[in-house]
């Protein structure tokens, strides 16, 4: 039974909020309906795909549970053609069908949950709680951004007024900055923008596969690094921010934030000597972090939950010497826990941030202190498959050099491009790039299965007296399926497996 302080507490939070339920089913609908309205201020029905997507034109609710099986257009289609309106809508799929194919479908069109019918009170508060918890933090998230717009305007940015892709009005920092005392002197020098914007490694500015205003125009919202001399030629790093004028087709407005001072610009365009010697400073992580925290920038928290990837925003509220503050939901900040590391991407960023030394996690204020991080090359961030770690049902062998090997071997994770694995030695003479045969078998109810694949050694490392080794293969025909059942199954217990841990406390 929910505790009454727990449901008084959600009607709170969600009764400003509109809700839209889409089922063919018109009992179950007209029964669903009646209990939403317990938690939510608008609840309104649809009965198939194209009424829920012309009711979400109209009306633009927050949050939406559809079925998956309905006329005209099914729920999963009509999630992905929402999504494509509003990306920030709240979706909640519901089936009574719980398989694999279906949910790796909704993980893909990024929806909230998928709940299993009959659907049952306890795991239906669960996920309004956590409804909760994202609309009221996208609220906060408004209300900072707007602030924040309020004091921008009085900081000394350089602003510009923009006509297509030329100068019209600038602020007077920006005459200052240029060593000219009006507008029209300004446009003598510099009549399109375009051509105040210096060369410089991944920051914008045209070249052969850029255009700078097609490419800013194209990502209204985001910001970018941008590098811009004065009048004695001076250098300087700046972050633009883009917006385009509401019904003044064709206008729009640049900001520019002065960052030099934090000497990033090495960073971004060094030899691979410097770059290395970069990677392991903090001072300039640190830099990066604080640049992040001046402009406001829209940062994305990484985590791997056993290779189920748990990603958020976050925002650097303050960097204190050594230590960085930041705010990120209550799901991450879970994730973190778990994990005792996390990584954070930005388009500031020249590549990710790994950070450690978590030396604070406070749920009630949905924030983290860690005092350590460093930039890295590669990281989970930009797997190109997904990669989960196994269960018990799942073991491995391998022949080599036409030799059976019985190792003991611990299976890391498994995707379907390869696996990775520790084992305590490896056979005479076995390096990078040798093939093997492998035998992976995943035990079910009904029956094993065995997956005989061909594949390569891509990597050995030695970790803690023992070998990491990561093989790769090209799974095709009923391997390749038994493997993404396999591995959707494995997805869905995760998800399960998090869900539990979110509420441990």
């Amino acid at each position: 039974m929910a505790d009454p302080n727990v449901l008084k507490q959600l009607r709170l939070a969600l009764h400003t909020y509109t809700l839209l339920y889409v089922d063919d089913n018109v009992a179950l609908n007209a029964q669903a309906t009646t209990l939403c309205k317990k938690f939510f201020g608008t609840v309104m029905s649809a009965y198939d795909g194209s009424q829920g997507l012309q009711m979400f034109e109209k009306y633009r609710p927050q949050v939406i549970i559809t079925d998956i099986g309905m006329p005209k257009i099914d729920g999963l289609r009509m999630s992905e053609l929402i999504h494509e309106i509003d990306p920030e809508v709240i979706i909640i799929i519901t089936s009574a069908h719980d398989e694999p194919s279906l949910l790796h479908q909704s993980i893909k069109i990024r929806v909230f949950d998928y709940l299993i019918k009959p659907l049952k009170i306890d795991e239906l508060i669960a996920t309004f709680t956590r409804c909760s918890e994202v609309l009221i933090e996208s609220f906060h998230r408004k209300i900072f951004n707007a602030n924040l717009h309020a004091v921008f305007n009085y900081q000394n940015n350089l602003v510009f007024l923009l006509h297509e892709r030329n100068v019209v009005i600038a602020n007077q920092p920006t005459l200052d900055f240029f060593g000219v005392k009006n507008i029209e002197a300004l446009r003598k020098r510099f009549q399109s923008f375009g051509e105040i914007l210096l060369e410089h490694k991944s920051f914008v500015y045209d070249h052969d596969t850029m255009r700078w205003f097609e490419h800013i125009s194209a990502h209204p919202g985001h910001l970018f690094n941008v590098k811009i001399a004065d009048n004695e030629e001076t250098s300087h790093h700046f972050i633009l921010t883009f917006q385009k004028i509401p019904e003044k087709e064709g206008y729009s407005v640049l900001s520019l934030n002065d960052v030099t001072e934090l000497g990033l610009l090495k960073i971004y365009d060094s030899d691979a000597t410097e770059r290395e010697s970069l990677l392991k400073d903090e001072k300039t992580v640190k830099a990066l972090l604080e640049m992040a925290m001046r402009s406001g920038a829209k940062i994305k928290v990484h985590n791997l939950y056993k290779g189920l990837s748990i990603v958020n925003d976050g925002l650097v509220v303050s960097v204190d010497g050594r230590s960085v503050s930041m705010k990120s939901p209550y799901v991450q900040l879970k994730a973190i826990q778990y994990e005792n590391l996390f990584y954070l991407t930005s388009e500031l960023f020249p590549m990710a941030i790994l950070a450690e030394g978590i030396r604070q996690i406070d749920f009630d204020s949905q924030s983290i202190i860690f005092n350590h991080y460093r930039l890295v090359e590669t990281s989970p961030t930009r797997r190109e498959s997904i990669r989960v770690t196994p269960d018990k049902n799942i073991q491995l062998t391998m022949l080599y050099e036409d030799r059976k090997f019985d190792i003991d071997m611990e299976i890391m994770d498994v995707s379907m491009a390869g696996i990775r694995v520790q084992v305590l030695s490896l056979p005479a003479g076995f390096s990078v790039k040798h093939s093997v045969i492998l035998d992976i078998v995943i035990t079910t109810a009904l029956r094993p299965i065995i997956i005989n694949t061909t594949a390569e050694v891509l990597r050995i490392d030695e970790v803690n007296h023992r070998f990491e080794v990561v093989f790769i293969y090209d799974l095709r025909g009923e391997a390749k399926k038994n493997m993404i059942d396999y591995i959707a199954k494995r997805q869905m217990i995760l998800i399960r497996e998090f869900k539990g841990i979110q509420y441990e406390h």
